[in-house]
């Protein structure tokens, strides 16, 4: 049965599904499947284009897997950076973020090279009015919202 992860801005009534790549990425999924559900505030990742972030417990890492710098919209992302390694963030972070255009380009603060995240799954049609809250993050700050595990 094909799983999922339901995106849902509450504040502003957006629902996206995205659609979970078992085949392409199964450690990465079956670890942030089973570590479901994610809520928290997301902001957009300035120094990576058109993607919007949620951090989520830096414990979480994972190997490379399906990992590349040729994003596309849609496509949803999973990336662990250790501590010290960005320039002004002494802390690990790990984060699940999105592509909700096509001028994505994963990148390390402070080095501003690419990096490879861990493409994982991708949004199904019909997720253009949570691309469009997504993108408002830019101007707007930060928003609330919340991820839960779904199948089907």
């Amino acid at each position: 049965m094909a799983k999922y992860f339901v995106f849902s801005f509450p504040d502003d009534g957006a629902i996206a599904r995205a659609a979970l790549d078992e085949e392409r990425a199964p450690r990465t999924v079956a670890l942030l499947w089973a570590r479901a559900p994610y809520s928290g505030t997301v902001g957009h990742a300035m120094h990576s284009g058109t993607s919007v972030a949620l951090y989520i417990d830096p414990a979480i890492v994972l190997p490379v897997e399906n990992a590349t710098t040729q994003i596309e919209t849609a496509d949803l992302m999973f990336m662990h950076y250790d501590a010290g390694t960005r320039h002004g963030y002494p802390e690990p972070l790990s984060e699940i973020f999105w592509a909700y255009d096509r001028y994505c380009r994963p990148t390390m603060p402070g080095m501003l090279v690419p990096v490879a995240p861990n493409i994982f799954g991708r949004f199904l049609p019909g997720s253009e009015a949570f691309f469009a809250v997504s993108a408002r993050t830019r101007h707007e700050g930060r928003k609330r919202l919340e991820i839960s595990a779904a199948t089907g």
